[in-house]
């Protein structure tokens, strides 16, 4: 029977691609570039002398040059992401091998930060469940808490972002999926620990078993297992 943090520990060795984060952020931004665009580009129009009616008639044309060009542009970021990905991994990795107690400190330090931009931007409700979070058992020496710890920032720092750009009635949703998106991170977090306490069970009965084998009475004094 599988354990309930192998989906977890599934999921956090796979880290997000910087190629997905820029064609996401593209799509994400699509919508409002073209409006802010299309603005831009009327309000260049009235300027220059155009009617309303000559600007409706160029709105296809518009839309046309705009999906194809918008188009072009994520294509390339999107591959650019996706050339520097291998070198940008190798540096970390170098990176890594020079000082080995760097991904420990990066992850402790996600706390700290999480905690202080958080507190002083996030909804009360979320800044309780973040805390809470916090204030769990972290071992940041291990890979799947450092994983844990670099979501754990990721989360809270998107919906920073979010927040300072949402109106106020948008706001209460905002902090909903924030809590939502918390509650995920504390379950990983309380299965990484369910799976470290199992193997500290069996790490004992290992050890329970092998000195019961070799200080059982049935052994004589100057026997050895050796």
């Amino acid at each position: 029977m599988r354990h309930p943090v192998s989906s977890a520990m599934k999921t956090l060795d796979r880290p997000m691609l910087p190629w997905r984060v820029v064609g996401g952020a593209f799509l994400h931004f699509a919508l409002l570039t073209y409006l802010l665009v299309g603005l831009g580009s009327c309000a260049a129009g009235l300027l220059s002398g155009l009617t309303f009616a000559e600007l409706a008639a160029h709105a296809l044309t518009y839309s046309a040059w705009f999906a194809t060009g918008y188009l072009t542009l994520a294509l390339s970021g999107t591959a650019a992401a996706v050339l520097l990905d291998p070198p940008l991994r190798r540096r970390q990795r170098r990176l890594a091998e020079r000082d080995p107690n760097a991904a420990t400190q990066q992850s402790y330090q996600n706390l700290v930060d999480v905690l202080e931009e958080g507190r002083a931007r996030l909804d009360p409700v979320a800044v309780a469940q973040l805390e809470a979070i916090a204030a769990q058992e972290w071992h940041h020496e291990q890979l799947a808490f450092q994983m844990i710890s670099a979501d754990f920032s990721k989360v809270v720092r998107t919906s920073i972002a979010a927040m300072a750009t949402a109106s106020s009635e948008r706001r209460e949703e905002i902090t909903a999926v924030t809590v939502a998106a918390l509650s995920r991170i504390a379950d990983g977090l309380h299965d990484l620990h369910l799976e470290r306490s199992r193997l500290d069970e069996g790490d004992l009965r290992t050890v329970a078993r092998y000195i019961d084998g070799r200080y059982s009475p049935s052994n004589s004094a100057g026997d050895s297992v050796y």
